[in-house]
């Protein structure tokens, strides 16, 4: 490589600017408890470059970041800035390193009820120095400074809930660029965005390369690395794997992220021909995405995969009522469909077990019984009173058909293992004629036993149903699936047969960047 090439490669800085990494992680390890989150991890950022960090679910990129920002201490192994071992305890001590982070979700990083100018000057406001009454006029006279400095065009008196999400994470990047830091992490940083307000984005991280500002981009979207890295970095299973330079090779990145996977259906493949029980048209997971067709047919699970992030979740609960159609129309059994919310979906046959669990699932302190029947009270009400014998047999009949561990059916449900849980929560489902049956991530954080007793059933149950499995591991919807499609950044970019799906075929299709852009459509067989 010459030096013009290298100098082009770090943001246009000399080489001898260059010569000594900005940051140096050497072979950091992090644990918790008998979990290794990382694994000897070994990397440099460069002064004014934008370096790229990749990797699927659970690769233990938010551990990385967080140890790096100082809210997670390192277990072992060596943080190096400009060449100096340091010590990172807290983000107060990252922000005095030079490090500053906006994280994930931006609402976060801008508090509601104070002003753009105000949250420009939170870090300020909030020190020990700050005074214990505050001087509006000074306020607005050093965020008017911060302003023209960074070339901000922000309301600075409106209240900062009135800004859209991209005028928040202007704020956010803002805040974060008031001490002058010398590497600014973005994580996700378009999860939330629309194109035309991630092309601002884009726009904001050219000019701090131009600034000599390093930039960690993490993004699940290898289009966005594409257009905005330097370099970037792959981490798999807590490990960086690979290493790659602009530019940058998309298929050999997503064969990085996806390691050697096993994709191998144990299962008799069904290609059914019955009559469809869904079916969508011009669906779209956001206003500005390529409208997706789907079909999904009585005998047959359909798998969905892809990144996380490539817009799984979005469209299934726009099918399921949790979230507004954004647009195209849909039918079920062949008649219109366009449930008002959860609640009208189930009452029209379309049931959905969702991603998170904890957060979606689980009424803390409820018994076993009153997860089960919850969702089909009018199969357990007689004269508008719930009848407890058969809310009881009813779940003493899931617990033994799906091996459920626990006390009995009275215990309460934070006495189960996450495994149990799930197994618990997708047979009270199993146990009812559903139409359509979607469930989303269901072998998170669950032992390979209850996978397969899952995986089991969902194919029983599909005989005389239809049934979606949506998950980031190929490997799963392989495991479960008859059909398979795959999803890039908001658009179905391949379908495929789950015997027919190989590890070479789906980094490619995975690849595929801007697909949501370029009008690539599917999920259609018929």
């Amino acid at each position: 490589m010459n030096r013009s090439t290298q100098e082009s490669l770090a943001g246009g800085c000399p080489m001898s600017e260059r010569t000594r990494a900005l940051v140096e992680f050497r072979n950091i390890t992090k644990r918790f408890g008998a979990t290794q989150a990382l694994k000897g991890v070994s990397f440099s950022i460069m002064p004014g470059e934008t370096l790229g960090l990749l990797g699927a679910n659970g690769a233990g990129k938010s551990t990385l970041i967080k140890v790096l920002s100082g809210n997670f201490l390192r277990t072992s192994g060596e943080i190096l800035i400009e060449g100096e071992r340091t010590e990172i305890r807290s983000p107060t001590e990252a922000r005095d390193c030079g490090i500053a982070t906006v994280h994930q979700n931006i609402d976060d990083a801008v508090v509601f009820g104070m002003t753009v100018a105000e949250n420009l000057l939170l870090d300020d406001l909030s020190t020990a120095d700050s005074p214990f009454f505050l001087n509006r006029r000074s306020v607005m006279d050093r965020a008017q400074q911060v302003q023209q400095k960074l070339g901000l065009k922000l309301p600075l008196e409106a209240p900062v809930e009135e800004l859209s999400a991209s005028g928040r994470q202007e704020v956010a990047i803002a805040r974060a660029l008031v001490k002058n830091p010398k590497l600014l992490i973005l994580d996700e940083p378009t999860s939330t965005l629309s194109a035309r307000e991630a092309e601002k984005l884009f726009e904001a991280v050219a000019d701090l390369k131009r600034r000599g500002i390093a930039v960690l981009y993490v993004s699940h979207r290898m289009s966005e690395s594409q257009q905005l890295c330097n370099r970037a970095v792959v981490l798999r299973n807590g490990q960086i794997v690979s290493e790659h330079q602009s530019p940058l090779d998309t298929n050999a990145i997503a064969t990085s992220i996806l390691g050697d996977l096993i994709l191998s259906a144990k299962h008799v493949i069904r290609r059914s021909d019955q009559v469809p029980v869904f079916v969508g048209r011009g669906l779209r997971v956001r206003p500005d995405a390529v409208p997706v067709d789907l079909t999904f047919r009585k005998g047959e699970v359909i798998g969905i995969t892809g990144l996380v992030g490539a817009g799984k979740t979005e469209l299934l609960e726009q099918i399921y009522g949790a979230m507004p159609l954004v647009s195209g129309k849909m039918l079920l059994n062949d008649r219109p469909f366009k449930p008002r919310d959860a609640a009208d979906a189930l009452t029209r046959g379309v049931a959905m077990v969702p991603e998170e669990r904890a957060k979606q699932s689980i009424f803390p302190g409820e018994g076993l019984a009153k997860h089960c029947s919850i969702g089909a009270m009018g199969f357990f009400s007689r004269y508008g009173f719930i009848d407890l014998h058969k809310e009881v047999a009813f779940t003493q009949d899931i617990i033994r058909d799906y091996n459920v561990k626990c006390p009995g059916w009275d215990a309460p449900i934070e006495a189960l293992s996450g495994g149990n849980q799930q197994k618990l929560l997708v047979g009270r489902w199993l146990k009812h004629g559903w139409s359509l049956l979607i469930l989303d991530e269901p072998f998170r954080g669950i032992d390979i036993g209850a996978r397969g007793i899952i995986s089991d059933a969902l194919r029983a149950f599909s005989e005389y149903n239809s049934v979606v499995v949506s998950s980031s591991d190929p490997e799963e919807v392989v495991e479960v699936a008859d059909r398979v499609l795959i999803m890039v950044e908001g658009a179905i970019a391949g379908e495929v047969m789950a015997d027919a799906l190989s590890s070479e075929e789906l980094s490619e299709i995975m690849s595929r960047t801007g697909a949501a852009r370029q009008g690539v459509s599917g999920g259609t067989l018929q």
